[in-house]
């Protein structure tokens, strides 16, 4: 059981590191409502489908990744986090994205993540911006 949503962060990315598909699996909120995005991928729903997603990444070997917290809020049992995560590729290529989380808390079973959400970050590019519309 996490007691705060900053254990269930770093149990996420210990399991993503080690390849623990197990602590990956406790990690997770059991509930239909749970929702994983990964970078370019549709949304997975409910903890059947994320784990096996999880398993089939996780099959893989894990992975370096490091992250950075970028925001936090917290607001009574939801808390939302909002990451820069490095991962370094088998290629040698450093993938960067941002991720946001939202851990719920419940009494039976403490904090849980309830839904992760990755999207890459853009190539940082030194010619001169473009203007964006919205």
């Amino acid at each position: 059981m996490f007691n705060t949503a900053d254990e269930a962060e770093a149990a996420f990315y210990a399991a993503f590191s080690s390849a623990d598909l197990e602590t990956m699996k406790r990690v997770w909120a059991d509930s239909p409502h749970a929702v994983c995005i990964h970078p370019m991928s549709a949304p997975l729903y409910g903890h059947a489908a994320i784990v096996g997603s999880w398993a089939s990444i996780l099959s893989k070997g894990g992975g370096r990744m490091t992250h950075q917290s970028l925001y936090r809020r917290s607001e009574g049992s939801l808390a939302i986090h909002g990451i820069e995560e490095r991962l370094m590729l088998p290629q040698g290529v450093e993938a960067r994205m941002h991720a946001t989380h939202v851990y719920a808390y419940a009494p039976e079973s403490g904090w849980k993540l309830l839904m992760h959400h990755a999207s890459p970050l853009p190539v940082p590019n030194k010619a001169k911006p473009e203007s964006v519309l919205h």
